[in-house]
């Protein structure tokens, strides 16, 4: 926890994968004595906006009057993303002047390549204090739910996120034990080949803790599978998928 100001307090709360029985304890309770809650949000083709947050929260019962949501738009160029936070921000620290307690939330762990980070390195400069609530990430979700152990004993672990090339995951499996690539679908276009020439063996998720979660070892079901955004892959050399 960071607390350099007698101001409001800013939380990046975690909320897990998907599965609001994976929210914490202690994310539930911070979100019940938050002042507001703010959640992330992508902009649909239809024009409406969609928010896997946002089912969760009205999944565990918070009162609603008190969500605000924060429109990200969904491309890996990060100009607009970054316009975004910016205007989000200068209402969160008007609200954090006020003394407030402002939650932001994210799917996931908000430490791990998170939409919180630019948040929270705005407090942090601004001087106003905040603390991170850590929760569950979807890559130990899913080897939770497949009942494979990532890991054990001295074996490595490797996390990449939106890989430019299946190249790196190669690279990261050359060096031993498991790797983990989240938001796989960067890859689309070239995982079916690579899946065919590869040692590897590999478990996919999409969706854990979701409705339409998916999770298969087989790599010929992937061959022609539309990959999505919440997707990640396990994979190793050394047997311990399945």
């Amino acid at each position: 926890m960071n607390t350099m100001t007698q101001h409001g307090h800013l939380y990046a709360v975690s909320l897990g994968p998907g599965d609001p029985g994976l929210v914490t304890l202690r994310a539930k309770g911070v979100l019940e004595e938050a002042d507001t809650i703010w959640y992330p949000a992508t902009r649909r083709t239809d024009g409406g906006t969609t928010s896997v947050a946002l089912e969760i929260l009205q999944d565990i019962g918070l009162d609603e009057q008190k969500f605000r949501c924060m429109e990200l738009p969904m491309s890996r160029q990060r100009d607009g993303a970054s316009r975004v936070y910016d205007r989000t921000w200068s209402f969160l620290l008007d609200q954090l002047l006020q003394g407030q307690r402002v939650a932001v939330v994210t799917v996931g762990d908000a430490g791990m390549y998170s939409t919180l980070t630019p948040l929270i390195e705005h407090a942090s400069d601004a001087g106003m204090a905040y603390s991170i609530v850590a929760g569950v990430p979807a890559f130990l979700a899913a080897g939770a739910a497949a009942g494979v152990p990532l890991v054990c004993h001295s074996d490595r672990l490797t996390v990449l996120a939106m890989a430019e090339s299946t190249v790196e995951i190669e690279r990261a499996l050359d060096e031993g034990g498991t790797v983990v690539v989240m938001k796989l679908s960067t890859l689309r276009h070239e995982l079916g080949a690579w899946l065919e020439t590869t040692s590897a063996e590999i478990l996919y998720a999409e969706k854990v803790g979701m409705e339409g979660e998916f999770m298969t070892s087989e790599k010929e079901v992937l061959r022609n599978r539309t990959i999505p955004y919440f997707s990640l892959l396990i994979c190793s050399r050394n047997g311990s998928q399945r």
